[in-house]
Order: structure tokens, then sequence, then C-alpha cells
């Protein structure tokens, strides 16, 4: 159980903090800003991932929530510390429509669209090394990868991307509380159980931007 939680905390904490599309409601005084959802998700086959209603509270009402193609993606809302998240579950490959609507105290509705587009995984990385130990090879069929059991905590970065792909940053974060700062590769960092490297990407082919982690968790 353990495992499961904190791999949904990690992939949607993640996620929700770097995304620059997003579909905004204007800005009311029920919080602490502009209520926000991102326009476009990608998503590898298997998936399961969570995107923040940024600046939601727990008496918004989440109404109408759907998805236009269930067998591709299917979706379900779970709140998270102060906020409301969508959690997107990747069936098979293609696309489909999240919409949902969020009603505040007051009265007001906002109506959110995003287009979620489901692709077959593939390792991106040519090399992934944390300290001495490389794991690129690890990533061949998983987006998240524990470090090597009793290897030192704390080493160098080195991030490097396979052909056809191309990395648009990485983040060094926090279990549990979405904090997290962008690092420069080559950056030497603390990699335990409260902390884990968000790898950003893009697919220059197909024009998405994705990402994997390489995790301070022993599993």
């Amino acid at each position: 159980m353990k495992k499961a939680v904190k791999r949904l905390l990690v992939l949607f904490l993640a996620l929700t903090f770097i995304v620059t599309d997003l579909a905004v409601a204007p800005v009311t005084a029920q919080a602490a800003g502009t209520l926000k959802f991102t326009k476009s998700v990608a998503l590898m086959k298997g998936e399961e991932i969570g995107h923040v209603i940024i600046n939601s509270v727990r008496s918004d009402k989440v109404l109408g929530l759907k998805s236009s193609n269930t067998n591709v993606v299917s979706v379900k809302k779970m709140p998270f510390l102060d906020d409301y998240t969508l959690t997107l579950k990747a069936k098979k490959t293609g696309t489909s429509i999240i919409s949902f609507k969020v009603k505040r105290k007051n009265g007001k509705t906002y109506s959110f669209k995003s287009k979620v587009t489901v692709h077959n995984y593939s390792n991106p990385l040519n090399v992934c090394k944390f300290g001495r130990k490389d794991y690129k090879k690890s990533f061949d069929k998983k987006t998240m990868v524990p470090v090597a059991k009793g290897y030192p905590r704390k080493a160098k970065v080195c991030i490097t991307a396979k052909k056809g792909y191309k990395i648009v940053a990485i983040y060094y974060s926090e279990h549990g509380t979405g904090r997290q700062r962008k690092i420069k590769n080559g950056s030497t960092v603390i990699l335990d159980g409260e902390h884990y490297l968000q790898i950003l990407y893009k697919n220059t082919s197909k024009n998405y931007v994705s990402s994997v982690y390489l995790d301070g968790y022993w599993m």
C-alpha cells in the first residue's frame, strides 16, 4: 500500500507544478488565486497520474466530471492537501477530452476542458547516472525507478536524452508536499525517502512533453 500511495503522490505532485499550458478561470475571493487546470496532458499507456485543480478549495464542488472516451482514459476526483486533484488513468493509446465544472461557494461556476493523449512508452534516456551507477536500462519498461539499496544517497546527477528526445528540465522534488526546485544537470543532491528527481523530457517527433522519475525510495 505504501508503494502505491507513494507512486501516485510522486506522479501528480511532479506534474502539477511544471504545467505551463493552463485553462484559467477569473480570480475570485474564494481562493488565494485564479482557478487553473492544464489544457493538454500527455500520458504513457498504463500510467495513473493526478493533476491538481490549482487554487481550488475544499468548499468547491467539482461537477459533471467525465471523459469523452473512457476506453482511452478514465478520470476521478480526489481531495489532496488544500486542492482537488483529478486522477487520470491511461488505458490505451488514443485521445480523450476531460471536462468538468467547478462551482464555488459564492455560486459562480467555471468550466474546464483538457485534451488527454495517451502514447506508448519508450525509454527517452541515453544516460541516467546518480553517482557512478547508470539507471538508463531500468527505464526501458517503467517510468519510475528507485535508486539501488545501500547506494550512497548523496551523489552527482548526469542525464542525457536519446536521439529524438530532449531533456527539458530536471526537478529536485519532495514527497508529499509538492515542493520542488529546478536543478542543473551535474548537480549534487541527496536522494532518500523524502526526495526524488523528476526528469522532464520532450519527444521532438511527436511533440509532447512527459516525465520519468528517479526515486529515493528503496523498493
